[in-house]
């Protein structure tokens, strides 16, 4: 469970965010605080893993805030600004202050919903990451970004894709486009979509197995790290002109 202290000086609207928080699978709502001096008690006593912290507070700037806890002595936490403060100067302290995310308000539930997913998503990947290759970094990094932008298509969603890629991962053994629906519970045409863009990025390998039906299935398989080739020169294995599957 991601633990969560919602900082904002309107104890109304405080409430309306930790409730929000508490939606959403994998939050729980910890604390709020309603001042600078709050934000550091909740950190220190509440140790929490996020901090949806609000810009204008009474007692100081929220980017203050982040300063102090970053000097030491505190336990480490993320922050997502969420303000209504939308120049780029401050939009840029927050980026140099380290915030993960920037959410303008006023927003909707499932705004801050693919702000706190993304956020879990980044946190998961971290966790798994144990070689510092380009690619499993440029994963974590890439968990930040909207889902279009972060797989490169419109329609493409990033957690989908992270579910086939993560499924993948955790398997000593190939498979089919169809035994992938079945684990993810997706359909077999959504998974073949992901399967065949994964396989162009290089990043899975193909291998037909041949059958009574004289039909090959293609078994897909996660690459060794550091070992997939450039996007578009996949060298998987190929079947005959006349055995050309799906």
């Amino acid at each position: 469970m991601i633990r969560v202290v919602v900082v904002d000086d309107d104890y109304r609207v405080a409430q309306i965010h930790a409730a929000y928080v508490g939606k959403v699978e994998g939050f729980e709502a910890v604390g709020q605080a309603h001042s600078a001096a709050g934000a550091v008690r909740a950190v220190d006593e509440l140790q929490p893993d996020l901090l949806l912290l609000d810009l204008y507070l009474p007692d100081a700037h929220g980017l203050d805030v982040v300063a102090r806890l970053r000097q030491g002595g505190h336990p480490p936490v993320d922050v997502i600004v969420i303000t209504a403060a939308k120049d780029a100067e401050t939009v840029r302290a927050a980026m140099q202050h380290g915030a993960l995310h920037y959410l303008l308000k006023p927003f909707s539930f499932r705004a801050l919903r693919e702000k706190l997913l993304s956020y879990a998503q980044m946190r998961a990947r971290l966790d798994r990451l144990r070689a510092g290759d380009q690619h499993g970094v440029d994963r974590v990094f890439g968990a930040l970004r909207p889902p279009d932008r972060a797989t490169g298509r419109k329609g493409r969603s990033s957690y989908t894709l992270a579910a086939v890629e993560e499924l993948l991962q955790s398997c000593d053994e190939d498979l089919s486009a169809a035994e992938v629906a079945r684990l993810t519970g997706m359909s077999r045409a959504t998974a073949q979509r992901y399967l065949t863009y994964l396989r162009e990025l290089g990043w899975v390998g193909v291998r037909l197995r041949y059958g009574a039906s004289g039909r090959p299935e293609h078994r897909y398989r996660w690459r060794a790290v550091g070992l997939a080739p450039p996007p578009g020169r996949a060298q998987d294995h190929k079947p005959p002109p006349n055995l050309a599957g799906e």
